[in-house]
């Protein structure tokens, strides 16, 4: 609904919008079971696998031990999927979900455009919006009872006074339906101002006058808005994708359950193979509400919402200058920046504590620093000396975790990193020594689940811990020369920053996820999406030929009907390289249970992509340089992130059409067009293999070489040389 009035100088705008979101679904992606052969499931990460081969390469050790996950053909990781009616019922394997999700939304908006002066236009507007927090109309729809955000906020603080916060949390029924509290709050301060101005000067004569033309020849534009992201309706869908709390939930086998001695995991059996039957899988009963998953250290994967979401909001302004010239051609410069703030991104509410010492030894991240040190410079284990933190939290860890009380408490956590050559354990997972396998249960002073919590090792939360800013500078040129000829040449070159450049629709741990919650802005960097510079430009170009044209304006009509008529259009676009995925650790989680940290290069290293010769095209020039310029991530890292970059990209399309007018009839037309995608057939690698083979990090990176199929591009950007013709008659 709009209404406009016009006063004087002064149009005046009033609006209105309503929008009425129903999303109804059914679901199967949670509807089965599932069991893999997962190498990184067992025990110390998966190291059993390899541990007892000798001889393996470096860079080789995570290739073999998907292999001898393979030949073991056993179910290290299996999953139970079990899904509940509105009533509480288990409902069968393989059965659909079924939701209706809602929401409203209202806008609302003034705005007044002030012609101030012949040559200046001012405008002032205002919005507000209003999202009502989505719901699902049938009351299948559950929250945690205390508020994932403030429940972050204890765990943070009980680390800092070194006392572990490892309350449960309790899940219970929410929403309209069953007359409870949504996901999240309604955000009732959505305001948007806007102000903007346009400004054509006209100075007549002298130099102002020659630099900014008379009559209009040039325009100065200036404006700020404050805008709003609606959210709810794709973050609901992710999370009842996502989510197993409620109706649905998982039950999965913790990792490091089983070895290749003494716990073996069970046999793949056939296709098809019932996964509820086997060791560790409990079916339920019906559902009764609230329900508290148990706090027996299963070190459950899992994902919410935080109900301390509020919108996230934009900051844009710009402005520039265009110029009209001679021969009809027009030039316009621009900047434009944009700021968000309270953007969504997931980060993990149950971030494993670095727990500080309560006597003054410091927290885990230095702690674990040094050791480290320790490990880098290859000590002796009879060498090293103590280090406060764990002398002072982890008293008689020699005899309690390695049956020997000679060593001291340092000298045990150091021989679990330690390497094999000074009779050390050589794991360098630091998720998995603060694991209940090994340090979370042995500290006698903060007690058992020092560092994880008992019921979840991971929760990722979507939260407004999103920000991103971008700049750019633009340059246009336009001419438009009669009717025969229009140009556009478009340049930008630009910066964007974020720490998180997921969607709501990303997944719970993808590409919005924060590795280390604790320490948001180390995620910080160029936006995956970032293309530093584009240049594009496009013509439309009518031939002089034929009647009316310059050239054989007389032609007789056969001369006419083969020459006359035709039109060119082309389309060029380049652009530099976009962030590639940098080196991440292949077989460590240093920071988070569930998502692995980036490298951290030790020595300058850029790209320099080869296409290749009697190896595969790379992105390196020199793999093993690169490989080696990188060290593993320590606790606490989150690593490099987006520090090298593709190749840039280059495409030129041509088309060519005309219409012939058939001699029966005028309204009876033969149009042939034709066009050609990339004529150049240039084609720039750019896909490359992002997996623990083409990007991963083995233990010691700096020490080692890598895979043979390290930086590897596997695609190109775009497509091949495509060309098609068509004819059309219309009649």
């Amino acid at each position: 609904m709009i209404y406009s009035w016009t006063k004087g100088d002064h149009t005046l705008q009033f609006g209105a919008n309503l929008r009425l979101i129903r999303n109804k679904r059914t679901s199967f992606e949670s509807a089965y079971d599932d069991a893999i052969a997962n190498p990184s499931f067992y025990e110390a990460s998966g190291a059993v696998l390899s541990r007892p081969i000798s001889g393996i390469a470096s860079g080789f050790a995570s290739p073999v031990r998907a292999a001898v996950s393979a030949v073991l053909g056993r179910f290290s990781q299996y999953s139970a999927n079990f899904n509940f009616d509105a009533d509480g019922n288990l409902l069968p394997a393989g059965e659909g979900i079924g939701r209706e999700f809602a929401s409203e939304e209202y806008d609302f908006y003034a705005q007044d455009v002030w012609k101030a002066s012949p040559n200046l236009t001012l405008t002032f507007g205002l919005r507000y919006g209003l999202s009502r927090p989505v719901y699902e109309t049938n009351g299948l729809q559950v929250k945690p009872t205390v508020s994932l955000g403030e429940y972050f906020e204890r765990r943070k603080a009980g680390a800092l006074a070194g006392q572990p916060y490892n309350e449960p949390i309790t899940v219970d029924l929410a929403g309209p339906k069953n007359n409870r509290p949504g996901y999240y709050e309604w955000d009732k301060n959505n305001f948007q101002p806007r102000v903007a101005f346009a400004y054509s000067p006209d100075f007549k004569t002298g130099f102002l006058g020659k630099l900014f033309g008379t009559n209009g020849d040039s325009v100065i534009r200036g404006g700020f808005a404050m805008t709003n992201d609606y959210f709810g309706q794709q973050l609901a869908v992710q999370f009842d994708l996502n989510s197993t709390l409620g109706y649905s939930s998982t039950n999965t086998v913790a990792a490091n359950t089983y070895n290749v001695t003494t716990r073996p995991a069970p046999l793949f059996t056939g296709f098809g193979q019932a996964i509820r039957t086997l060791p560790g899988i409990t079916t339920p009963a019906s559902l009764v509400f609230p329900l508290t998953t148990p706090s027996d250290e299963a070190e459950r994967i899992e994902s919410s919402l935080d109900d301390t979401l509020i919108t996230p909001t934009n900051y844009s302004w710009n402005a520039s200058f265009s110029r009209r010239l001679p021969a009809g051609i027009v030039v316009e410069a621009s900047y434009i920046g944009r700021s968000a703030r309270a953007l969504l991104g997931t980060r993990d509410i149950m971030q494993l504590n670095n727990l500080v010492d309560p006597r003054g030894g410091g927290d885990w991240y230095t702690a674990a620093g040094r050791l480290a040190d320790l490990r880098a410079a290859n000590t002796p284990i009879g060498s090293v000396g103590p280090i406060p933190y764990f002398e002072n939290l982890f008293p008689g860890l020699g005899d309690s975790l390695l049956g020997d009380p000679s060593l001291s408490a340092t000298q045990s956590a150091y021989t679990l990193v330690a390497r094999e050559d000074v009779d050390g354990f050589d794991i360098l997972d630091w998720t998995y020594v603060q694991s209940n396998d090994l340090l979370d249960d042995l500290s006698s002073v903060v007690g058992p689940n020092a560092f994880f919590h008992p019921q979840y090792a991971a929760f990722a939360t979507f939260s407004n811990v999103g920000s991103s800013d971008y700049h750019a500078a633009t340059l246009s040129v336009r001419q438009r020369f009669g009717q025969s000829l229009s140009m556009d040449l478009n340049s930008s070159f630009s910066k964007s920053m974020d720490n998180g450049s997921g969607l709501q629709s990303s997944g719970s741990y993808g590409a919005a996820f924060i590795i280390n919650a604790l320490r948001v802005d180390d995620n910080r960097s160029v936006s995956d999406f970032d293309l530093r510079h584009i240049l594009n430009a496009n013509v439309v170009y009518q031939l002089p030929f034929g009647r009316g044209q310059r050239f054989l304006s007389g032609a007789p009509s056969v001369v006419n009907a083969v020459l006359g008529g035709w039109q060119i259009t082309n389309i060029v676009r380049v652009n530099s390289g976009r962030p590639v995925q940098t080196p991440f650790d292949a077989a460590q989680w240093a920071t988070n249970w569930n998502a692995q940290s980036n490298g951290v290069r030790i020595r300058p290293i850029e790209a320099a992509s080869t296409k290749g010769g009697t190896g595969a095209p790379n992105l390196f020039s020199d793999p093993q340089a690169a490989y080696q310029s990188f060290r593993n991530a320590r606790a606490g890292e989150t690593g490099d992130r987006n520090v090298f970059r593709r190749p840039g990209y280059f495409t030129l399309d041509l088309g060519f059409g005309k219409n012939f007018s058939l001699p029966w009839s005028e309204t009876h037309v033969l149009q042939l067009r034709g066009e050609v995608f990339n004529l150049t057939n240039t084609q720039r690698l750019g896909v490359l293999a992002e997996t623990r083979e083409g990007l991963g990090l083995g233990q010691d990176p700096d020490l080692n070489d890598p895979a043979p199929s390290f930086g590897n591009y596997t695609g190109i950007q775009g497509a091949p040389r495509v060309m098609q013709f068509g004819l059309r008659y219309t009649f």
